[in-house]
């Protein structure tokens, strides 16, 4: 996947448009179920939304599909079990600025990343999230739109969607990198933007210094997010798509 420097793409131009939507829409009272395939992409795509349902006093639940370990994969300063552990705590510190005081419940599944499709789409998977969402009382499940140029945001989607069906719940994706560039645009777009939350979303991206930052400096090819994007996640509103069941 190619990153882009600049925000600027058909999904925004849709997106100026597009009606504001509630919590109380994206979220019934309830479970809440998120599917995120990467630590970070739960700041960048929804992380104002995450702290809207936790104030709302909903309960969260994120099913991570990878640990970003292919983020930086030339690091010799940080080998791949270190960045693991790395990104993992960023995730956990920024769930604390998204929700304080909140216990978010995480599942783990350590697909690989940037190859989680095949262990995604495994039916042990699907079963062993199925009983867990129900367990949890999801009423709600998002993830990562599958029009995300990217394998592990199609995974997500795809695996979400199934969830959801099953499950007999609502559920709202999220652009983060199918924001940018030419692409089909979906229908039923909505923005979520609510600026008392949006402090909270800045300082979650900050605590995913890995990406945000230049904390891992010796691979030239590693991820670094660009600063016109930076700025973009944190003050543009979420893009919701409400995708329809069989979709």
């Amino acid at each position: 996947m190619s990153v882009p420097d600049l925000p600027e793409g058909a999904l925004l131009d849709a997106a100026r448009d597009a009606a504001p939507v509630g919590i109380a829409t994206l979220a019934p009272p309830g479970g809440l179920l998120i599917v995120v395939p990467h630590p970070d992409d739960e700041t960048l795509g929804c992380g104002m939304a995450i702290a809207a349902a936790a104030d709302a006093g909903r309960r969260i639940a994120i099913l991570l599909l990878t640990d970003g370990e292919a983020s930086h994969p030339g690091s010799r300063r940080f080998p791949e079990d270190r960045r693991r552990a790395l990104r993992r705590n960023e995730f956990d510190r920024a769930l604390t600025m998204l929700a304080p005081g909140c216990r978010v419940r995480i599942w783990a599944a350590h697909c690989p990343d940037g190859a989680s499709g095949p262990f995604a789409a495994d039916e042990r998977l699907f079963l062993a999230a199925l009983g867990a969402a129900r367990s949890h009382g999801t009423r709600a499940v998002w993830s990562t739109w599958e029009g995300d140029p990217h394998c592990d945001h199609e995974a997500a989607a795809k695996l979400a969607a199934r969830l959801a069906r099953e499950l007999g719940a609502a559920h709202w994706s999220f652009s983060v990198w199918g924001s940018f560039g030419e692409r089909p645009v979906p229908h039923h777009l909505r923005l979520f933007a609510k600026r008392r939350f949006a402090s909270a979303k800045r300082a979650a991206m900050a605590a995913h210094a890995s990406q945000m930052t230049d904390l891992i400096g010796d691979d030239p090819h590693g991820f670094v997010m660009p600063p016109a994007l930076a700025a973009h996640f944190q003050t543009h509103p979420e893009i919701f798509i409400h995708e329809r069941p069989g979709k």
